[in-house]
């Protein structure tokens, strides 16, 4: 079906929710709400994979998932989905990434555990998305929680990566053409005590905000209490009843990612350009066009020490475009602009 303005008719950037398209994942519908303001004819070729087609200005662009495009080639894809590939292409460039091997069987990947009992370890599949089978090990883990680990990581994938946690914060860099057009800051799913509430009582309100919803169809994501949540809550000795104190941050997750609960904070303005240059370069190493960049630093907004963890060939935008907190970034219209549809 094809979708286009009539003359004069602009639809509201500022709502996460388009009309009409409630079903495709909100990156999508991102991308759609700006094709049209700019006039662009907007044909959904598949609903169910959020596959659509632009038309206008004497170009015609296919899309699929918002940031999918014929601009990044079919090797640039395998590239990024392949985090071994990754470290080894950008560790030829000069670009920094934690140290580790790729392993195919549970002994090896043991072996060089052991080697590294005293540090903080990262285990987890070669290919994998929104933090699916990672494991963090902290110093001295028993070889049960290593074995788990690993065969967690197996189970996802051929080969398992094990390598050094990089100390510091993880950012979002997107990339889109030659320009960091956005930062972001992704904080595990967490909820702030106020003394008198519990943390169950504190997830559901939270997740009572209607940017909080299930799907990829809302900015934000619920906060689930499924096994994952309660095993981090035993950890710190707590339990959904528990009642944290006035302002006190409970962590439901290790991992930042927004699809499993956590907060996006935009940090656009306040992040060292030597890193923007950075996530930049890295993109051109793999030739994408539009690339996020997971980087850990210590110090945003100083020029220091960092580690490159992942690329995303399929970044989302909403979390750039709606962040809880932050500015909107206007990343589909980036989108728009290295098309080819230039307003």
């Amino acid at each position: 079906m094809k979708y286009k303005l009539e003359a004069g008719q602009k639809l509201d950037p500022n709502e996460f929710i388009l009309k009409g398209f409630e079903d495709l994942e909100i990156s999508t519908q991102i991308v759609i709400r700006d094709a049209l303001n700019r006039g662009l004819e907007v044909e959904v070729l598949d609903r169910p994979s959020h596959f659509i087609r632009l038309s206008g200005k004497g170009i015609t662009r296919l899309v699929k998932e918002a940031s999918k495009t014929e601009l990044d080639s079919y090797m640039t894809f395998l590239v990024m989905e392949n985090k071994t590939i990754t470290k080894h292409i950008l560790e030829e460039s000069n670009i920094l990434v934690p140290k580790g091997i790729t392993v195919s069987d549970l002994n090896s990947g043991l072996e060089f555990l052991n080697k590294n009992s005293d540090r903080k370890m990262v285990v987890k599949p070669v290919t994998t998305n929104f933090g699916i089978g990672i494991s963090i090990l902290p110093p001295s883990s028993s070889n049960e929680e290593k074995k788990k680990a690993i065969e967690i990581a197996l189970g996802f994938s051929e080969t398992a990566i094990v390598e050094e946690f990089a100390e510091g914060n993880e950012y979002r860099f997107l990339v889109i053409g030659d320009e960091c057009v956005a930062v972001c800051n992704r904080i595990p799913a967490n909820v702030i005590g106020d003394g008198k509430r519990t943390i169950r009582e504190l997830i559901e309100e939270k997740n009572s905000d209607p940017r909080r919803g299930v799907g990829h169809v809302t900015p934000l994501e619920k906060i689930r209490l499924d096994d994952t949540e309660l095993n981090v809550l035993k950890e710190s000795g707590r339990t959904p009843e528990s009642i944290p104190g006035s302002g006190e941050t409970v962590f439901v997750r290790k991992n930042s990612n927004i699809s499993t609960g956590g907060d996006s904070v935009d940090v656009t303005d306040i992040a060292h350009s030597s890193y923007k240059k950075l996530a930049v370069q890295a993109a051109k190493v793999v030739e994408a066009k539009i690339c996020g960049v997971d980087i850990i630093v210590k110090d945003l907004e100083s020029a220091g020490d960092y580690r490159i963890l992942e690329l995303n060939f399929n970044p989302v935008l909403y979390i750039h475009n709606y962040p809880y907190s932050g500015k909107n970034r206007k990343v589909g219209d980036k989108i728009l602009d290295v098309l080819g549809y230039s307003s």
